[in-house]
C-alpha cells in the first residue's frame, strides 16, 4: 500500500513539473514578443551610413523624430527631415526630401544596428543602400 501512495505521488510530482515549465516557456517567449514590438523610433536613435563608395547616405536619426540627412548622388541635399512621432513603433518610414523625391527609410526589429533605404525620384527607385549604425 505504501508503494502504490509513493508511485502516486511520484508521478503526480513529475506531471506538475512539466506542466509547470511549459507554462514557463510560454510565458518567457510572450514576455520577448512583447518586449519586440515595443522598440520605438527614440530607441533607433543614431547615425546610419551606406557604404556605396558612388552614392552617399547619412541619416543622423535624433530623438525628437528628425532626421539630418546628407544625400550626395544625382542631387545634394543637407537637410533636418520629419521622420515621425519619437515614441512610434512603425518600421517603415517616408522621408520627404523635396516635392518629387522621398527615402523609404525601413527598419528590421531583430537588428537595432542595420537599416534599409530606398530613395525614389517621380515615384521611381533610383537607388536601394543597406545602411549601418556607425
Amino acid at each position: 500500500m505504501k508503494k502504490f501512495i509513493i508511485s502516486i505521488i511520484f508521478i503526480s510530482l513529475i506531471i506538475s513539473c512539466k506542466s509547470v515549465n511549459n507554462n514557463t516557456i510560454d510565458t518567457a517567449a510572450t514576455n520577448y514578443k512583447e518586449i519586440e514590438s515595443k522598440i520605438t523610433l527614440k530607441d533607433r536613435s543614431g547615425l546610419y551610413k551606406s557604404k556605396s563608395p558612388y552614392f552617399v547616405l547619412n541619416i543622423d536619426l535624433k530623438n525628437s523624430g528628425y532626421a539630418y540627412v546628407t544625400l550626395k548622388g544625382w542631387m545634394v541635399y543637407n537637410g533636418m527631415i520629419k521622420v515621425g512621432e519619437p515614441n512610434s513603433e512603425d518600421k517603415i518610414f517616408k522621408l520627404q526630401v523635396d516635392n518629387i523625391t522621398y527615402i523609404i527609410l525601413e527598419f528590421n526589429n531583430n537588428n537595432l544596428d542595420n537599416a534599409k533605404a530606398s530613395i525614389f525620384l517621380k515615384d521611381v527607385l533610383q537607388q536601394a543602400l543597406n545602411l549601418n549604425k556607425a
